[in-house]
């Protein structure tokens, strides 16, 4: 009866240390898609700065509205955010993600983030 109590005990435990953690990394994502949405590239670099995080290493990992940040930042007519994540990813990141023919196909091929995409990538 004792070590049911000690591991039901530290199973407790463990869910309460890691609780807080979760809640606070869901609400840093749904800062993040709403300074996105926002265009408030400010407040994005001192949310990433503040949490000593990378957009490279998060990229991946974060969707606001289950796209990638970029392709919300362009239909959020996010330009500026947009633009600081593309400079963030590598030029093979961008490439693998087909997000011109993604933008063309959901009718966002004039956006300006597609210049920005073609330039880092090297097809401008």
């Amino acid at each position: 009866m004792k070590k049911t109590l000690t591991v039901v005990a530290l199973g407790l435990a463990v869910v309460a240390l890691s609780s807080p953690a979760v809640m606070a990394q869901e609400q840093w994502t749904v800062s993040l898609c709403e300074y996105t949405k926002a265009d408030d590239k400010n407040r994005i670099r001192k949310l990433l700065s503040d949490n000593k995080v990378n957009v490279r290493k998060i990229y991946d990992n974060v969707q606001c509205n289950k796209e990638s940040l970029i392709k919300f930042a362009m239909r959020s007519d996010a330009y500026e955010v947009g633009s600081f994540f593309v400079k963030q990813m590598p030029a093979k990141a961008l490439t693998a993600e087909g997000l011109e023919a993604w933008a063309t196909a959901n009718g966002m091929g004039d956006s300006p983030l597609i210049n920005d995409i073609k330039a880092r990538i090297g097809q401008d």
